[in-house]
């Protein structure tokens, strides 16, 4: 028990002049990232909604992929369709918690899945990237960004271009989101 302690006096500041430790501010924000997101219920209430429209569609249309704490990444949803992969997801950067879309296109010529060196996200666009902040993200949201998935990322279905373009009715953005789920 005490070379354990003896370790930790000399270790801990080794690591420090070494800048070798662990930076614990960045540690602590991602842990109020996650509070917000776990208080929020932002991963049920995003699951409850791919759990839905797989259920309409009949089949796994879309995969939801979450992670656990402390991880950087929080969740994904992904939409195949043909040869690309189109992937909503939400990360935690620093401080903040971003929500992205991006593109996979998993066309392979030739050899490039022989060759080690060749990385799948060299074939991966971003599409959109924004801060989200859990207390604020509505049903709404959530549906919008769900039929911009599986719209295949298609600007008019995009939550901030509806928004400018005119004013909506949350009717009109559920028959959208059926429109493209059907």
């Amino acid at each position: 028990m005490s070379q354990r302690r003896g370790n930790d006096h000399w270790i801990n500041p080794l690591l420090e002049q070494l800048n070798l430790a662990r930076e614990t501010e960045k540690k602590l924000a991602r842990n109020a990232c996650w509070k917000k997101i776990e208080e929020c219920e932002l991963v049920e209430r995003i699951g409850k909604l791919v759990v839905d429209v797989n259920r309409a569609a009949g089949y796994r249309i879309l995969e939801m992929l979450d992670f656990l704490p402390p991880q950087k990444n929080v969740l994904r949803v992904s939409f195949e369709r043909g040869r690309v992969k189109h992937n909503l997801e939400f990360v935690i950067r620093e401080s903040e918690i971003f929500m992205m879309f991006s593109t996979t296109n998993r066309s392979w010529t030739g050899w490039r899945p022989r060759f080690a060196t060749h990385s799948r996200r060299s074939n991966s666009t971003l599409a959109w990237d924004q801060i989200v902040h859990p207390e604020e993200i509505s049903e709404q949201n959530i549906r919008a960004w769900i039929a911009y998935l599986l719209s295949g990322l298609d600007k008019k279905f995009r939550l901030d271009q509806i928004l400018q373009s005119s004013p909506i009715q949350e009717a009109d953005l559920s028959a959208a989101a059926r429109k493209v789920s059907a």
